[in-house]
């Protein structure tokens, strides 16, 4: 009965105070204007790539009316020739897509950073411009892009300090300590339930918030065990700050005193330790400007070029030694269309050289940080809670192995096709569609 009253005591002297109540309101505020901007970029998603689909089909019904009305080429295009595979391969509309996940309202991660969809040509790679645009934090928040993790990571802790700052000190100050004990018995149990009002009202908070968002978004369908899995992580960051808050306000005396440990904690645990260990990584492991692959895509694809035509003939058996068995590689003479068009498949493998090298040094990094999650545990929120809404690093590394794998498949048919020296038709065209799973 005495917690009971002491609970309900709590609950009373929350909403009588002015300050911690309307600060409480103003998180929410936050908290809603931020899932907000979240669906607005779930939405711009989904919109687009819906958008993508139809121009697809439009794509595809167009080459379908040339060559039901017997042409093999586009009226306004004279020069193209549809019953060249090198040609007709160009009008296949094969695109990378990264659908959002449901939970991206609650979640924004690298979603603002990398490209969600990609057209694949004979040229493309994994970090074309379109598939890297960085946008630093001070951006996302002039843009009032304001994160729904984020609020929770880094501002949650803070409205908790101003909400259990004066348990028990205000009472020492003002000499009404002995009488808790008189009325209460134990000191320690008074706090421990005084902060436990506050515990509640802040993992029912997030866990609406969490399951409000994953049932309007369709979440509670699609991803269940990742919805049930960020009320936990949520839960277990809260009880994290509530079980240090809980030692120094047992072990302080005054206001003042409890409330500059706090901010220290939050400061040490969500801002110099997260800094200092990115800081140590940068230093053991610098930004790639990624100089290499430009030097690939500019000084080195130019030395290609100017190869002779046997050479790029025998780089290109090199990477595809089944082109012996071909037509043309059974041929005695080089035809140099052929070389020319698919010449791009030795581009395709050179990126792919610089690009390994690259993720590896990625993969380091991440390994290095990850290695920092005894000490790091918020940097190990943030990151699971990015893989929970399928926003972190390791969603968009699997996004470009799907680009990375079209390129191959496209380039690797494109190759075959133009080897064997194949005249393509409408047939040919749906084949090619069935092979990259496009619906038509």
């Amino acid at each position: 009965m005495k917690i009971f009253n002491l609970i309900s005591f709590e609950f009373i002297h929350f909403i009588k105070n002015k300050s911690k109540f309307i600060t409480y309101l103003v998180f929410i505020i936050a908290c809603c204007y931020s899932i907000d901007n979240g669906f607005n970029l779930y939405n711009k998603h989904k919109l687009t790539i819906d958008e993508i689909n139809k121009d697809q089909q439009k794509e595809i019904d167009n080459i379908f009316k040339i060559f039901d009305q017997g042409y093999n080429h586009p009226p306004d295009q004279p020069w193209i020739d549809l019953s060249n595979p090198y040609w007709l391969l160009n009008y296949v509309p094969v695109y990378a897509i990264k659908h959002p996940s449901s939970l991206l309202p609650l979640g924004l991660g690298q979603a603002e950073q990398y490209g969600f969809y990609k057209k694949i040509g004979n040229w493309s790679s994994t970090f074309d411009n379109d598939m890297v645009e960085e946008i630093a934090n001070p951006e996302r928040l002039v843009n009032g892009n304001i994160d729904f993790a984020f609020l929770i990571i880094f501002l949650l802790p803070v409205l908790l300090i101003i909400l259990t700052y004066n348990i028990k000190v205000l009472e020492q100050e003002y000499k009404f300590d002995k009488l808790v004990i008189v009325q209460f018995g134990s000191v320690y149990k008074w706090v421990f339930f005084r902060l436990l009002f506050y515990v509640i009202l802040l993992i029912l908070t997030t866990s609406i918030f969490i399951f409000g968002v994953s049932y309007v978004s369709g979440g509670i369908i699609d991803n269940l065990n990742a919805t049930i899995s960020l009320v936990k992580i949520s839960c277990l960051y809260i009880l994290f700050f509530s079980l240090i808050f809980y030692f120094i306000l047992i072990k302080s005396n005054t206001v003042t005193s409890s409330a500059f440990k706090m901010i220290c904690i939050w400061l040490i645990f969500c801002v110099i330790i997260p800094a200092a260990v990115h800081q140590f990584a940068s230093i053991k492991y610098p930004v790639n400007y990624m100089t290499e692959f430009l030097d690939v895509n500019r000084k080195e694809a130019y030395e290609i070029f100017e190869l002779p035509v046997d050479s790029l003939y025998d780089r290109l058996v090199e990477i595809h030694p089944n082109l012996h068995n071909t037509k043309h590689g059974l041929s005695d003479e080089i035809n140099n269309t052929i070389i020319s068009n698919t010449v791009s498949s030795l581009i395709n493998q050179m990126n792919k050289n610089v690009i390994n090298k690259i993720e590896s040094d990625c993969q380091r990094k991440n390994h290095l940080i990850e290695s920092t999650y005894l000490f790091n545990p918020v940097s190990f929120i943030q990151n699971k809670w990015n893989y929970f809404t399928n926003t972190d690093f390791y969603s968009y590394q699997l996004y470009r192995a799907q680009v990375q794998q079209l390129i191959d498949q496209k380039l690797d048919l494109l190759t075959e096709e133009c080897w064997e020296e194949k005249e393509v038709n409408k047939v040919i065209y749906l084949k090619y569609l069935f092979d990259f799973n496009i619906s038509f």
